[in-house]
């Protein structure tokens, strides 16, 4: 058995990609390990609730936030501290600073960064200076993919960077036998004409490109292409809604397009993952890091259609998994889609494949 562990993170609820990697980070370690859980989500979901996000007594709530902290841990004196909280924003990084870096003092403690931005907290004068004494205090720093890891070599020594994927639930990795079960059905399908079954799945944030999918759509429908569309994800703003059902009726994609909202139960998005052919994620969304999307589509036998952005050329081989296209470029994504379309047993095969060697628990 080895030394206790202390997982110090945003846990579900809400379910977003990092409190759902904390989540199952905690649980794998519990293999190997005693796993003790602080929270830093509060009741109402979020760690600054929204009374005090933008107030002056928010370092108040920081400080009181780390004094619960700070008692939690001196009751586990021998316990490693796994934080995978760390932020990148100016704020965030006001209660690392204040809350957690005095409640870590101490103890031997690794922090995980889920956010492809970090690095700005060292271009600032107003950060530089805590956010290197926050990387001397740390034992080490877990980034989610080289290219990250790479990126902070300016400010993190060699020793201090390691590098952990993220991996995902048990409930959203189908059986093998299911995987083959769909490369069966939908290669005779799409052989037959059934429309393509095109998946984007993230919250619907202009810059992860999900008007480009739309437009892509219009395109292949231009070229006598037969797909269809499944958007997931919740709305920002009422305006950005708005603009997406009046491009849909000007494009006349109407009828081969969907808009689903939010998914938060796994059951369901491991359906539209299961019902998918491919998946599209063309982001250029400024603090990328590693999409947990990718990789729960990968699960489910799905290729991905990608931009070169943040960690995505380490999650997909090139005609293998998937396939890179262009940034805000509705032609190239068009391409994209259709080039895996051509090839989707083998490419639904690369996927799953992927994700077994790189992204599964085990791995």
């Amino acid at each position: 058995m080895r030394d206790p562990l202390a997982v110090v993170g945003r846990f579900p609820p809400p379910l977003d990609g990092q409190a759902i990697a904390t989540r199952r980070l905690a649980d794998l370690l519990e293999d190997a390990a005693p796993v003790d859980r602080f929270n830093l989500n509060p009741g109402d979901g979020a760690f600054i609730p929204a009374s005090v996000r933008f107030r002056p007594d928010a370092a108040l709530y920081f400080l009181r936030r780390g004094r619960e902290l700070r008692r939690w841990l001196a009751e586990r004196p021998g316990h490693t501290v796994l934080w995978t909280g760390i932020s990148a924003s100016p704020l965030g990084h006001l209660r690392d600073a204040l809350a957690m870096a005095p409640a870590l003092r101490g103890h031997r403690a690794y922090g995980i960064v889920h956010h492809g931005g970090w690095g700005d907290l060292f271009a600032s004068p107003l950060t530089r200076r805590s956010a290197l004494r926050l990387v001397r205090q740390l034992s080490g720093v877990v980034f989610l993919s080289q290219t990250l890891a790479d990126r902070a070599a300016p400010w993190v020594p060699d020793e201090k960077r390691l590098v952990v994927p993220n991996t995902i639930d048990d409930d959203l990795i189908p059986s093998r036998a299911e995987g083959e079960q769909k490369r069966e059905t939908r290669a005779a399908a799409i052989a037959s004409g059934d429309p393509v079954r095109v998946l984007f799945f993230s919250h619907m944030i202009p810059s992860k490109g999900y008007l480009d999918v739309l437009r892509a759509v219009g395109v292949l429908r231009q070229r006598g292409v037969a797909v269809r569309a499944d958007f997931v994800g919740r709305w920002t703003s009422p305006e950005d809604e708005a603009a997406f059902r009046a491009e849909m009726d000007r494009l006349g994609v109407a009828d081969r397009v969907v808009h689903h909202g939010g998914v938060s139960d796994r059951a369901a998005a491991r359906a539209h993952y299961l019902a998918a052919d491919v998946f599209c994620l063309p982001t250029t969304y400024p603090t990328e890091a590693q999409p947990l999307t990718i990789i729960e589509a990968l699960a489910a036998g799905c290729p991905a259609v990608v931009t070169e952005h943040a960690s995505l050329p380490e999650m997909i081989e090139r005609g293998v998994s998937g396939t890179f296209v262009r940034a805000s470029d509705p032609a190239s994504i068009a391409d994209g889609i259709a080039r895996v379309a051509a090839g989707w047993r083998t490419h639904s095969a690369g996927a799953r494949a992927r994700f077994d060697a790189a992204f599964a628990p085990d791995a």
